[in-house]
């Protein structure tokens, strides 16, 4: 697929100069790609991230049934415990005809939330809440509302992270859809600038169909459950910060939208402006 390479090429870049850099952890520092920490900018914080969601629908032939979206992301702190995102999404469909690749096209763009309620360790478990409004350059597509309950509890350094998911569209009929989910890390501090872990995606997944372009032969979709598990592997320096998490489906079928590809891989860098 188009741009896959270089891809490669700057996150091997961004991975050896964490190693080179390293320091202290800085600001929205992630152990896992799919999941949200218990963490909100702190006032006036600024933040951009980058993030590239690799999903391949067959191991066998991934240059031909990967998708790619390109996330660019800035994160501002309203207050210490309660902060605002705003994205821009490019995406990249699989190609159309073998050594034809699709075009980048601007997708959507997406504004987030997360309040938290109390600093770190006052509480049994860590509790954070999260909104997002999504809104599809198509406006044939609709709207997109996501809520997430973010816990954590750290086990010295040990820790563990959960994400629990609701997303639905914001329509009747065919296009309604959603997608429940909870996405599990363990992981461990080996360095405060280096954490590792595996992670565990569960989704349950209507999936919505768009009914000014319903495919041929179109008949009525049921819910269907896919699960993926894999590595993590976080980095920091005192400047700049990476993540990569690799997840490979191990339960349900891989002919839903979204979730049910053979891997969906997620790497994100993000640069404090503070």
């Amino acid at each position: 697929m188009y741009g896959t390479e270089n891809h490669s090429q700057l996150y091997a870049v961004a991975f050896a100069a964490c190693c080179l850099c390293s320091g202290t952890a800085v600001a929205d520092f992630k152990a896992f790609a799919q999941i949200y920490p218990y963490f909100t900018q702190p006032e006036g914080g600024r933040e951009i991230e980058i993030w590239s969601d690799f999903e391949t629908a067959d191991l066998s032939n991934p240059s031909q049934t990967t998708l790619l979206e390109e996330y660019a992301e800035i994160e501002y702190g309203l207050t210490n415990h309660w902060d605002v995102s705003l994205y821009g999404v490019l995406q990249q469909a699989p190609p159309e005809s073998p050594g034809i690749p699709s075009p980048l096209v601007f997708d959507r763009f997406q504004v987030e939330t997360r309040y938290r309620f109390a600093e770190k360790g006052l509480w049994p478990v860590d509790t954070e809440v999260y909104l997002e409004v999504e809104r599809p350059v198509d406006l044939s597509r609709p709207f997109e509302l996501e809520a997430k309950l973010i816990l954590a509890k750290d086990f010295h350094r040990f820790f563990v992270q959960a994400n629990l998911i609701d997303a639905e569209n914001l329509v009747t009929g065919t296009a309604f859809g959603y997608d429940l989910g909870l996405n599990l890390g363990v992981g461990y501090e080996i360095r405060p600038w280096i954490r590792v872990g595996v992670v565990g995606l569960e989704n349950y997944q209507m999936p919505s169909v768009n009914p000014q372009k319903p495919p041929l032969g179109y008949t009525p979709l049921v819910p269907q459950e896919t699960i993926h598990v894999g590595p993590s592997v976080a980095l920091a320096s005192s400047r700049f910060w990476f993540v990569v998490t690799p997840a490979f489906r191990v339960y349900g079928s891989s002919n839903i939208a979204d979730v049910g590809n053979d891997m969906r891989l997620l790497a994100i860098v993000g640069v404090p402006l503070d």
